[in-house]
């Protein structure tokens, strides 16, 4: 039995749902169960929506996810049952670890560790952040995380990215203005440098800006944009927000951010032009292997 804890935003459960998918892949035999119990406490409804934003997404926003939810009676064979991510968290650091458990140290998240596929019961806690863990399933990935029907608002946009040299550009702010590992890397030079390379050859392009911060994009894209059309994205709010993601694999080319939303809407991406991101993708000392070795990378 594995089993793999979800939590975060929508982006970090797409990565741990699909290391599950991985294991499973890696291990037919066995039984491959995702925890999702933190999210249906009581107090993560009043304590913990820093760490856990909307909830559990995965099986409302993709059809085609079906891994099964492991019950109080699968965790308590691998891990101590606390459901309730803030106390869960706590528990962590304080109380000695299982021999089932594994918790993967922050340096892991964003590299591929063989370690991981370890003999025997296990349970796994961590973020799973490495493209080489998931290029080798892309297309069954692809069927798992394929977007329902669209509404009238974003197959309009649908119909407009693929028919036209589109870039998607994703801007991320909000939370990463203070976030020490991620800020000061996804800058105005960024976009600038990532614009220009997509624009050398001279032909005209169609921009689909996605961001928690319009205004922002407003204020500071007009002028790396210049003689180009621009649509900026405003209609997917709130339980719709995944809908920017969505509409991002069907652009053409895309300047991504250093999120794993973002990531996401990169590696599902159908379009066949140039993907960049960003490098470094944080601040932090530690073996990265978050890219897909095809994407541009712009220092």
């Amino acid at each position: 039995m594995r089993i793999v804890n979800i939590a975060g935003g929508l982006g970090n459960q797409m990565f741990q749902y699909a290391f599950a998918i991985m294991l499973q892949k890696r291990y037919p035999s066995e039984q491959v169960m995702i925890d999702i119990s933190h999210y249906k406490s009581l107090m993560f409804k009043r304590f913990g929506s820093v760490n856990l934003h909307n909830g559990y997404e995965i099986e409302k926003v993709f059809p085609n996810a079906s891994l099964p939810v492991a019950q109080p009676s699968d965790l308590r064979r691998v891990t101590r049952y606390i459901p309730n991510y803030v106390l869960s968290r706590l528990a962590r650091r304080l109380l000695p670890r299982k021999s089932t458990e594994y918790v993967a140290p922050y340096s892991e998240n964003f590299t591929s560790m063989d370690n991981v596929f370890r003999e025997g019961d296990t349970y796994y806690e961590g973020y799973w952040q490495s493209a080489d863990y998931y290029l080798p399933i892309k297309p069954l990935l692809r069927h798992t995380f394929a977007h329902p029907s669209p509404n009238a608002y974003n197959a309009d946009l649908i119909a407009q990215a693929e028919n036209c040299d589109s870039v998607g550009v994703h801007v991320r702010r909000g939370d990463y203005k203070n976030a020490p590992d991620f800020n000061g890397i996804c800058t105005t030079d960024y976009y600038a440098k990532a614009i220009a390379h997509l624009t050398a050859d001279g032909r005209t392009r169609t921009f689909f800006v996605f961001s928690n911060d319009l205004a922002w994009c407003r204020a500071n894209l007009p002028a790396l944009t210049r003689g180009h059309d621009v649509v900026y994205v405003d209609g997917n709010r709130g339980a719709d927000s995944c809908w920017d993601m969505f509409l991002m694999t069907h652009c053409q080319e895309l300047i991504i951010a250093n999120s794993s939303f973002s990531w996401w809407g990169a590696f599902l991406n159908q379009g066949d032009g140039d993907i960049c991101t960003p490098d470094p993708w944080l601040h932090r000392d530690c073996p990265i292997h978050i890219y897909d070795p095809q994407w541009v990378r712009i220092n």
